[in-house]
């Protein structure tokens, strides 16, 4: 379990940084009315951007490898872990002052992750995956395109769209490494969760744009740590072994990480707006 525990937080640690440069690049772009392949390839063609792409796809693989030793319903609320990074840079560099929201928080997820653990989740031992999984997958597909389908698609629509992807590309990084060491079946599953993690990119960064870090980073979150957390037991055979201590920790989890992803300094950081803190400029 620690190595499980020690490979997530690295992958949280590249994925927060990757959010933070994805989030630069966004406002540098023209607006994005919705998710689509074209503000993607706006995107592709900075640097910086591939650089964010880099991280992520490191963090995908080490969070892959995680799965090997501990379950996602511990996997996903551990990388919630990586808001206390940005809290940490945005403390000592930024010189943002850490109030009792920051503490509530810090103290909601460190609890929160500890129940979890204490609940004793099991990684499922199906071979394969089943019925259950076909059609939530379906689903979550279904609700991720709406984002690229839609004309105008409001706030709202990209958020479930993102959050969609995000746990599609959660679930089937949780049959990639069930998957191992089978190299095809497990590079299928890989393939599945890029295309729910390219989607979930696009949906975000067109959010991002209309609205501030401070209301889409607590609602993506929450959606990325509950969502696949709670599928779990039905589509890839996770048992809890204490159901109360799990659902308990799920929810100061999800709580802690709404308000340090809400806090001045954390929102300033993911929605890419450093310097406004540096240089004192609005």
């Amino acid at each position: 379990m620690l190595t499980g525990i020690l490979l997530t937080l690295a992958a949280a640690a590249c994925f927060e940084c990757s959010y933070v440069l994805q989030a630069l690049q966004v406002r540098a772009v023209p607006e994005m009315t919705r998710a689509s392949v074209g503000g993607l390839r706006r995107l592709a063609a900075r640097p910086v951007w591939l650089t964010s792409i880099a991280l992520g796809l490191a963090g995908f693989g080490l969070q892959v490898l995680a799965l090997r030793h501990v379950p996602l319903s511990l996997v996903q609320p551990l990388l919630a872990t990586g808001l206390l990074g940005l809290l940490a840079f945005s403390a000592t560099v930024l010189g943002e002052p850490v109030g009792r929201r920051e503490v509530l928080a810090v103290v909601a997820i460190v609890a929160g992750v500890t129940l979890i653990a204490l609940a004793d989740p099991q990684r499922g031992t199906d071979p394969a995956p089943g019925l259950a999984f076909v059609l939530v997958a379906i689903a979550l597909g279904l609700l991720a395109l709406s984002a690229f389908v839609l004309r105008r698609p409001g706030g709202g629509e990209l958020l479930a769209g993102a959050i969609a992807a995000d746990a599609l590309a959660a679930l089937a990084a949780a049959e990639a490494a069930r998957a191992l060491p089978d190299v095809l079946p497990a590079a299928g599953w890989c393939a599945l969760a890029a295309a729910g993690g390219i989607a979930a990119i696009a949906a975000e960064s067109a959010v991002l744009q209309r609205r501030g870090a401070a209301r889409v980073a607590p609602v993506v979150l929450a959606g990325q740590v509950a969502v696949p957390v709670a599928l779990a037991p039905l589509v890839i055979g996770e048992r809890w072994g204490t159901p109360v201590l799990l659902v308990c920790g799920l929810a100061l989890v999800i709580a802690g990480s709404a308000l340090l992803a809400s806090s001045a300094g954390v929102s300033r950081l993911a929605l890419g707006h450093p310097e406004h803190e540096v240089g004192g400029r609005g």
